[in-house]
């Protein structure tokens, strides 16, 4: 009898986000008899507790320490959102996302080479880079998930600069001329960092004893499955190993219980506040962002707020400081009173379960960083989004979100009470007259349900993946002259350039030409 396939699901880089949509699509390889190992950095244990498919973990790393994580998430929470210079933030963010590549490369080359848990394929999150390596090695097939198209790949004239790192505008149809210069020129101000971070880079791999250099690749040499679809991304033409498979999310929804269920019961405008555990804004961002919202309530545009913020932001905040009072009628309160819940319409909780806050019809409205589980989880329940991205993907996300139209942008470096106040009633005001936000949040949320199924179609490209392996794999054992290429990857991938673009045709058809015009100027002239 024939022994399962064997599949390892391996995150690095990031959190528990990371792996969430990498073990949905696991859950569904592991009901089609595939046995699922993951593997990961020490201390995320926990992540599995609700994955009895996982038959194995593997610890391939260290646990990040935990000041330096909050240290690095702090430095990535000053980024500058409306800037085209971000990049020694950048840089160093990449760095700490980074840091673990030479003890997952050691630690993951180990489990490849013990037949005893030598994988089949590999799933990894996009920020293990490690994998592209042993995978190479070792003859190993893989795919890679994306919360979005990989960034710097897959050009089109019509996307200004770089994919993935525009700034202000997503693509060239309604961008001025001097938006789309930014764009273009926006690289070239990176390249004392860039060429600073790939030194950096290159000192780790060859501590590692690897002395060649991942290549710069123009698109994905592997299947990349990308959690998100064409009515948040500007569509663009995409190879055929590159499929939008998102959003990747469970098909049940949990029931609302305690304090949240208690709290919306006789509410119909609850407002809902969730920054991301990771994100750190400092005390006057996240100041002036109550002071706006509670404003909202007291106007009576909403009629409740909950706010889930992690122990890390907690302690960025100065829960002395006085914000309004949630009634006319009161004074000032302290946001150590809001902490302790000491005002029946505003709940504050460490963690909220948000999935089924955001599909409760009495939640109006969404302030989000918009990351990437955050805004597949709103478009998906059908919710307009007040957006404020803190760095990295979130910028993309809220300019993705603004041009669906579903959304209202705010930034962090000009934000104020007033803004925040402003945007609450304007999405309320559409809400009541049925306006172009909440067509367009029914618009994208029909597409969205719809592209949930998608995760079907992620799984069935990773077995065709490993089928057309294993044939690849044969031939070469049966030493057939020509090797194969992945089914999926386009032949100009594995052209030269010179060939791919037809140059050398294009020469032999106009060398004629030139010649007999030489002779021609040469006779009469």
């Amino acid at each position: 009898m024939a022994q399962p396939k064997r599949l390892l699901v391996i995150v690095a880089g990031g959190g528990y986000t990371n792996a969430a949509p990498l073990l949905e699509l696991s859950s569904i390889l592991a009901n089609r008899g595939y046995m699922i190992d993951f593997a990961t950095l020490a201390g995320r244990q926990q992540w599995l507790s609700n994955c009895p498919f996982v038959s194995r973990l593997h610890i391939v790393g260290p646990a990040i320490p935990k000041e330096h994580e909050e240290e690095s998430y702090e430095r990535m929470s000053q980024w500058a959102t409306n800037s085209i210079c971000n990049w020694s933030t950048v840089f160093a963010a990449k760095k700490y996302l980074e840091s673990s590549w030479h003890y997952v490369y050691h630690d993951l080359t180990q489990l490849v080479l013990d037949p005893a848990t030598r994988p089949d394929f590999i799933l990894a999150d996009y920020l293990v880079d490690a994998v592209r390596d042993v995978c190479f090695e070792h003859d190993v097939p893989f795919a890679m998930h994306w919360p979005q198209m990989p960034t710097g790949m897959m050009h089109a004239s019509y996307i200004p600069g770089i994919p993935g790192l525009q700034v202000e505008v997503l693509t060239s149809e309604f961008a001025t001329l001097w938006q789309r210069l930014r764009n273009a020129v926006r690289i070239y101000t990176a390249l004392p960092n860039l060429l600073e971070y790939q030194h950096w880079v290159k000192q780790m791999r060859q501590s590692a004893g690897v002395f060649r250099q991942l290549p710069l690749l123009p698109r994905p040499d592997y299947l990349c499955l990308v959690n998100s679809f064409f009515a948040l991304e500007a569509a663009k033409e995409i190879p055929p190993n590159v499929a939008a498979i998102g959003p990747v999310l469970a098909d049940n929804v949990d029931k609302l219980t305690g304090p949240f269920s208690s709290f919306l019961k006789s509410r119909s405008r609850v407002l809902y506040i969730a920054l991301g555990t990771h994100v750190l804004f400092p005390h006057r961002v996240l100041a002036d962002l109550l002071s706006g919202t509670i404003t909202a309530l007291r106007a009576g545009i909403i009629d409740g707020i909950i706010w889930a913020v992690s122990p890390k932001a907690r302690r960025k905040l100065d829960t002395s400081a006085l914000l309004p009072s949630p009634t006319y009628s009161g004074n000032e309160i302290t946001l150590s009173s809001l902490l302790e819940n000491k005002h029946p319409s505003i709940l504050t909780a460490k963690f909220a379960p948000q999935r089924p806050i955001l599909h409760d019809p009495r939640v109006a409205v969404f302030i989000s960083h918009a990351g990437a589980s955050s805004t597949n989880e709103a478009v998906v329940a059908g919710i307009p989004v007040i957006t404020l991205p803190a760095y990295f993907d979130q910028i993309q996300n809220a300019m993705r979100l603004r041009d669906a139209g579903v959304s209202v942008p705010l930034q962090k470096e000009t934000l104020s009470a007033s803004d925040v106040t402003a945007a609450i009633t304007r999405i309320l005001d559409d809400i009541r007259s049925d306006g172009p936000v909440m067509a367009n949040v029914r618009r994208v949320c029909g597409i969205a349900r719809i592209a949930t199924h998608r995760k079907y179609l992620a799984v069935d490209l990773i077995e065709e993946v490993l089928i057309d392996w294993q044939g690849r794999q044969r031939e070469r054992q049966l030493g057939v002259e020509r090797p194969r290429g992945m089914h999926l990857e386009t032949a100009e991938a594995r052209m030269p350039r010179w060939k791919a673009r037809n140059w050398d045709l294009f020469g032999f058809m106009v060398a004629p030409v030139l010649l007999v015009a030489a002779i021609t100027m040469t006779l009469f002239f």
